[in-house]
């Protein structure tokens, strides 16, 4: 049908004439009646139209000349028209309607076949080339849709990539301005309904003013060196300040100017919070260190000190300026031991007695010397919920945290103010964002009415030494000795505060089904020895030894002395024997919790005490051994020596050798 000729040639034969001629040259030729007809046919495809004058003019012309101003693009079907030789009006008016048909080939009759057929001829190749261009403009389309298709795919699993990795896309063009970006991006920036208006100032207008200069040279730097990349702070619309990180890649123009830069951005707020937290926890971890050790030997220091004076204390009873000055050193001393407490209490290396502590009744037996301790112009309130479980803490350092924290909280109100004491039950679990361990929990809330403090007093609240008081108005120990007590129980410290809006310490301790412990006071004079008992006695540290074995003897003991674990094992072997053995923990070779695993693994169950000044001993000691943290008063010593006596059965063998 495409190569077919359609002829209209109303008059005569013209038309049986010129279908003929065609036929017998191979060209396949339609008679059309009308031009009605013609329209009909042109509709079903053609090669060329064959009209002579007479078609013309002979009906109205409108529906054909419609037809062909309605061709696609790539279509204009040559018409090949036989023209009278005469001018005449209706020759004139032909003319004027060929001007509608596009492409014409005019051929003035009486005309030679051979004219005809060339015409005919060269009106169908042409047909065939727009037939050939129709094919290959089809072929293009269609691979136009294709790669356009396969564009929108790859556009929206990019998107989905980058919003699954929590990135935004972004282009900015030099030349015009103009910056596309995705809905990402502008999430990031604080518009969830997209950004009306952005550019390049608009991105540093939200770029944090201290780094905006620096992040302006890495900038332009960009433009010349043809690649982006640049973490800064920016201040969100939505009153955020995130932390992103930007990628681009400059393109530039033939001539190798750059035109535009394309990239991505990130939100990196949380990995920065988590390498902050990092960094944090590993300075508190190298300060816990080292104030650990130093702690650890002072500790060894005080307690020779603390002995000799609680021994001069006892001989010069009646001398009441000895007493007096005695009675002054001690009480140095006991600061000094506080402080050591604290410092180990920070570095997570304190000697922890833990047991289950009712919070509740803990707290009623210390709110009046805490109402003493802040004065008329705090109120102290107290909301604490009965049939609460129990925690599993040590009490004695829980009381003095929360002095510690009552402390604080009166010098954080100067002009007065409440203190709110609170206690609550928690359960998290392994998704809680309070880095705990899944569990039940006691949460101890102390919240103040003060001042409060800003974000960077807060980052540094829990560190040993930092304090806004003035000189000589603290430590700076406090908040860092609860946090220390918190982690090594198990638990965790959280601070929350704002300025002028007060502060809230939480602390969180495991809780227990176990039955509360009940708080024993030390007894004012050392209990005597039991029938003249003998110690083994063993510390590396020959002040330390000879001031334990001073405050032994001097309460009626038998003390046999061995400066390390070793030595103390070979006089076993050698027959010593002894009613009780007490050790240091910490030192070189051998243990003291290895020394009573040795001993243990003997068969010997002789009474044990483990004495420390660092921490709550390792995995090598026994969990029912006691424990006495230096230093250590002489009553203290002597109370826990005849605990271990009373609980041993009757008739136990003394200390022997070891097989």
């Amino acid at each position: 049908m495409q190569d077919r000729v359609l002829i209209l040639a109303p008059r005569g034969r013209d038309a049986a004439i010129a279908a003929d001629l065609l036929s017998r040259n191979a060209i396949v030729a339609t008679i059309c009646a009308d031009q009605a007809a013609l329209v009909l046919a042109l509709h079903d495809g053609a090669g060329a139209v064959m009209l002579t004058e007479e078609a013309l003019t002979a009906e109205d012309s409108s529906a054909l000349t419609d037809w062909v101003a309605a061709q696609p693009g790539w279509a204009d079907i040559p018409f090949v028209v036989l023209a009278n030789g005469t001018r005449t009006p209706r020759t004139l008016r032909a003319t004027e309607r060929l001007r509608d048909l596009g492409s014409v080939v005019l051929l003035e009759r009486p005309l030679h076949a051979e004219a005809m057929l060339g015409a005919i001829r060269s009106a169908l190749t042409a047909r065939g080339r727009q037939y050939e261009l129709r094919d290959v403009a089809v072929t293009l389309e269609r691979a136009v849709e294709d790669r356009t298709a396969e564009l929108r795919l790859a556009r929206e699993s990019l998107e989905i990539a980058l919003d699954a990795a929590g990135m935004g896309s972004w282009d900015f063009d030099l030349k015009t301005g103009e910056t596309r970006r995705t809905q990402r991006h502008d999430d990031i920036f604080g518009y969830p309904q997209g950004a009306a208006r952005w550019n390049l100032e608009t991105f540093l207008d939200h770029v944090d003013p201290r780094q905006r200069a620096e992040v302006k040279r890495a900038v332009d730097e960009a433009w010349r060196v043809g690649t982006l990349d640049l973490e800064c702070s920016i201040d969100a619309a939505d009153g955020v300040r995130r932390w992103v990180v930007l990628k681009g890649r400059v393109r530039h123009d033939d001539s190798g100017t750059a035109v535009r830069m394309s990239g991505v951005i990130s939100d990196v707020t949380d990995r920065k919070e988590a390498d902050a937290q990092l960094a944090q926890a590993q300075k508190m971890d190298a300060i816990g260190q080292l104030t650990g050790g130093v702690a650890h030997d002072f500790n060894n220091l005080l307690t020779p000190i603390v002995g000799s004076l609680d021994l001069m204390r006892r001989r010069h009873k009646d001398d009441e300026r000895t007493q007096r000055m005695i009675g002054g050193a001690l009480q140095a001393a006991e600061r000094a031991a506080t402080l050591t407490q604290r410092l180990l209490a920070f570095a997570r290396r304190q000697a922890l007695q833990p047991g289950a502590v009712d919070i509740g009744a803990l707290i009623d037996g210390l709110v009046d010397l805490i109402r003493r301790s802040l004065g008329p112009s705090i109120t102290v309130v107290l909301e604490v919920p009965r049939h609460l479980s129990s925690a599993r803490v040590d009490p004695n350092q829980l009381e003095l945290a929360l002095l510690n924290l009552a402390i604080n909280a009166r010098d954080a109100m100067p002009g007065g103010g409440r203190l709110t004491l609170s206690v609550g039950e928690s359960v998290v679990d392994d998704r809680n964002t309070v880095g705990l361990a899944a569990g039940s929990y006691i949460r101890l809330t102390a919240a103040d009415t003060g001042i409060g403090m800003d974000r960077a007093t807060l980052a540094r609240a829990t560190e040993p030494f930092f304090s806004t008081k003035g000189v000589g108005k603290g430590t700076g120990l406090g908040l860092s000795m609860v946090h220390g007590l918190a982690a090594q129980s198990g638990g965790t410290l959280r601070l929350t505060s704002e300025p002028g809006a007060g502060t809230a310490v939480e602390l969180w301790l495991p809780a227990t089904s176990e039955t509360p412990v009940d708080m024993v006071e030390s007894a004012s004079e050392p209990v005597p020895a039991r029938h003249g008992a003998k110690v083994l006695l063993v510390d590396d540290e020959d002040v330390v030894r000879a001031a334990t074995a001073d405050m032994l003897r001097d309460i009626g003991y038998v003390v046999i002395e061995m400066s390390s674990a070793s030595q103390a094992l070979s006089a076993i072997r050698s027959g010593v024997d002894a009613d009780i053995v007490v050790t240091d923990y910490l030192m070189p070779g051998m243990t003291g919790g290895q020394l009573i695993g040795e001993l243990r693994a003997s068969g010997n169950r002789t009474p044990a005490l483990l004495v420390t000044g660092y921490a709550a001993a390792g995995e090598d000691v026994p969990d029912d051994v006691i424990r006495l943290a230096k230093p250590f008063r002489q009553v203290d010593l002597a109370a826990r020596v005849d605990e271990l006596l009373r609980q041993s059965p009757a008739g136990r063998p003394k200390l022997r050798a070891v097989d």
